[in-house]
């Protein structure tokens, strides 16, 4: 019985002691005072409250973002002459607010180029496990549709699906 009052007793001490360092270097919240009974012991005058902390300033945010989605699509993975998998991608643009019109009249660019950008692409951003590096497909995508649409009109490509199939 003795033996584990003792490591009761022990175990009590480590866990103060551990709660009360971490208040002291401010890891934690100081919400039982201890910083200022640890200065009164070290003899040095605790820190004035400041009071309540200012809220901080409200964010702006700006416009509201304008999304469009892009319809799926199947770019084949062509190795060795013969398509062995398809990498299907569905593609939500991030766009400024009056550029629709222009997405929608530009559609059939935008996806010849996806695809003949994809298929000499893919077969290199595969590993040998048939995992695509998407954030390089991304990178890819966001400079296609830069260089159809121009620079001002997409703000970035989202990819919302991409698998292998």
């Amino acid at each position: 019985m003795i033996k584990i009052l003792i490591i009761v007793c022990g175990l009590v001490l480590v866990l103060g002691g551990g709660v009360g360092a971490l208040t002291v270097f401010q890891v934690i919240p100081d919400v039982l005072g201890v910083r200022a009974l640890m200065a009164g012991l070290m003899g040095q005058a605790p820190a004035p409250d400041t009071g309540e902390a200012q809220p901080p300033p409200p964010v702006v945010i700006g416009e509201e973002p304008q999304f469009m989605a892009f319809p799926q699509l199947a770019v084949p993975v062509i190795s060795g002459g013969v398509a062995r998998a398809h990498l299907v991608l569905g593609l939500r643009f991030h766009i400024h607010e009056n550029a629709r019109s222009e997405i929608n009249s530009r559609m059939p660019e935008l996806t010849d180029a996806y695809l003949t950008g994809l298929m000499r692409e893919v077969p290199d951003l595969m590993g040998p496990d048939g995992r695509v590096d998407l954030p390089a497909v991304k990178a890819k995508v966001n400079g296609l549709t830069t260089r159809v649409l121009g620079p001002d009109v997409v703000h970035d490509v989202l990819i919302d699906i991409a698998y292998v199939r």
